[in-house]
């Protein structure tokens, strides 16, 4: 079975060479050229200081075209697919794989066949839902089997996160304009997270983005169920990411993966975002 995914699951670059995870990436338009996702033509720093300058890039999801492109290749392997999709509550990428993955199972006439999930879920939530897959695929589970678990599983896929300046969320139609200009001129740090819904919503006003970090680690003991995979992902502010770390590490015994934020979400966030990824109780 090949396991696969997008980009904005948002695990480090390495490691979709190390463990065999297939990845295809979504694209930024940014002063009118286009990058893949992750492309180290386009490296964080670079990206987010033009944004902080001034530029507006934009974000295109995966369309038919390149869909249809990745997953028959992908097929020629003669091994079944599984494919964990971004949030459809955020992209159409989600029902372009489900529309070109019923077309191609219908036309390879019951072989080896493609499953698509919606992840509900963005960043790195959508990444533990990957994480959880490939050790069932490697606990010998078949692809029925693991798409059920990864299913039932969404709702425990959680996504807390803080970002400096609320301008991006709201230009992106992520958050409404009232809330946004409310907030900055207060200079509150919302603590958001991603519903069961696989939308952006509040979850706590917070006065400053010290507190609003120590709320992320409070939620994040509070609400931590037994399986202890945690993700941080960071805009440009990897000093915050690793102090977090290194605190969940020494009181929680458990070591995050830290990683960038992709370009494609980053659009949308602006830099400074700080994120913790966990599966809840």
């Amino acid at each position: 079975m090949i396991l696969s995914t997008d980009s904005t699951a948002n695990l480090p670059v390495e490691y979709y060479k190390k463990f065999d995870i297939k990845m295809i990436p979504m694209q930024i338009n940014l002063d009118g050229k286009v990058y893949n996702d992750l492309s180290a033509d386009l490296p964080p720093k670079e990206f987010y200081s033009k944004m902080e300058a001034g530029a507006t890039p934009t974000t295109a999801q995966i369309n038919e075209f390149a869909a249809t492109e990745y997953l028959s290749e992908l097929l020629k392997s003669g091994e079944d697919i599984l494919h964990i999709s971004f949030s459809s509550a955020l992209s159409g990428t989600t029902a372009t794989m489900l529309r070109v993955a019923d077309e191609l199972n219908t036309k390879n006439k019951g072989k080896n066949k493609i499953v698509v999930i919606d992840s509900l879920n963005a960043a790195a939530g959508e990444g533990l839902l990957v994480m959880r897959a490939l050790a069932l695929k490697n606990a010998g589970k078949n692809i029925d089997e693991i798409a059920a678990e990864i299913t039932a599983l969404r709702d425990k896929a959680s996504a807390f996160f803080i970002v400096q300046d609320l301008k991006y969320l709201v230009r992106g139609g992520r958050l409404s304009k009232i809330s946004g200009v409310i907030g900055n001129l207060l200079k509150i740090k919302p603590v958001l997270r991603v519903s069961e819904l696989g939308q952006l919503v509040p979850y706590k006003k917070i006065i400053s983005r010290k507190l609003a970090i120590k709320e992320l680690y409070k939620i994040l003991t509070e609400k931590i169920g037994d399986d202890k995979m945690i993700i941080i992902n960071h805009a440009v502010c990897e000093d915050d990411a690793l102090k977090l770390a290194e605190k969940i590490k020494t009181e929680l015994n458990v070591t995050p993966i830290v990683t960038d934020l992709t370009q494609v979400i980053g659009c949308h966030t602006g830099p400074e975002l700080l994120a913790v990824f966990f599966f809840a109780k």
